[in-house]
């Protein structure tokens, strides 16, 4: 464990503020075709789900380790901060350069100091973490089947956006592990304890995380209602299903309604509705999506 997390520390400050997946920023993929798409994917279906159970642990936590840990999140990101400004002076925005950087002697103390004051913490947070690991377990074990569907999900999207060279380079790897390494992101991501552990339940939806599509739901997690706000891109019938966390359909709460184009919102009562993941199934003239949302 200490391993990983000394491997992990400087990319979780990045994961940490950016809510991007560890794999996104440790395989340096920004530029695969389908980065956008799983990225998407990540924050709609898999970023609701690990908050909804990090909240669940908030509550088993004791008053001292909630403030000790909100230290460690303030710690890491003034981290964050002063690594940010490192790499502006030694790359200027702007200025192309290929190959790796010529640091003076300061940089490089710099960067050393960075990353052993980032292991410092992530030692500290495990050492916590250990406390809670069986309460961790049972909320990571409560999600197991929709990590399978995630592992499945983000594949079939990686392949579907890989180049033939990049699918050859997929197969390689999958030969190397003996085919038994699942995707990388969903390897232990968020529920890694130091990492879940870490993570702020009361941090604000970010903008970027409403769908592309411009779909939403709130609240999510929800309890007695939620609402969902949908663009309507072509006027025309739409079609407004909610399902089960199977994909069978509970009821329509629209039948083929004529609508302009637009955003539009529905409010739906959830009291009649058992704890769980749901979705919103959205059809309409330019297609389907769906949102993923948690009942509490």
């Amino acid at each position: 464990m200490k391993a990983n997390l000394f491997k992990t520390a400087s990319v979780f400050l990045l994961v940490l503020l950016a809510g991007v997946t560890a794999a996104q920023a440790k395989d340096g993929r920004r530029n695969h075709p389908g980065r956008p798409e799983v990225k998407a994917y990540f924050q709609q279906n898999i970023l609701p789900v690990v908050r909804h159970q990090r909240q669940k642990l908030e509550a088993q936590l004791s008053a001292d380790d909630k403030a000790q840990l909100a230290t460690y999140r303030t710690q890491l990101r003034d981290l964050h901060q002063r690594g940010k400004a490192l790499r502006q002076s030694i790359r200027p925005e702007g200025r192309k350069e290929t190959g790796r950087p010529n640091l003076t002697e300061a940089q490089q103390q710099q960067i050393q100091q960075l990353r052993s004051d980032a292991r410092g913490i992530m030692l500290n947070v495990a050492q916590m973490a250990r406390k809670y690991e069986a309460n961790i377990s049972q909320l990571t074990r409560e999600v197991q089947p929709q990590k399978a569907k995630w592992t499945a999900d983000i594949q079939a999207i990686v392949a579907k956006t890989s180049t033939p060279e990049q699918q050859g380079q997929t197969r390689h790897l999958k030969q190397r592990h003996h085919g038994s390494r699942p995707h990388s992101g969903m390897r232990g991501g968020f529920f890694r304890p130091a990492r879940f552990l870490l993570m702020d339940p009361n941090a604000p939806v970010k903008a970027d995380e409403v769908d592309a599509n411009g779909s939403s739901v709130f609240p999510n997690p929800a309890s007695a209602a939620n609402q969902l706000e949908y663009s309507v891109k072509k006027a025309g019938p739409v079609t407004i299903e909610l399902l089960d966390s199977r994909g069978n359909t509970l009821r329509a709460l629209l039948q083929n309604e004529q609508q302009e184009k637009g955003t539009h919102t529905i409010y739906t009562p959830l009291g009649d509705l058992p704890r769980g993941t749901y979705f919103y199934k959205i059809t309409s003239k330019s297609g389907s999506e769906t949102k993923r949302f948690v009942k509490e």
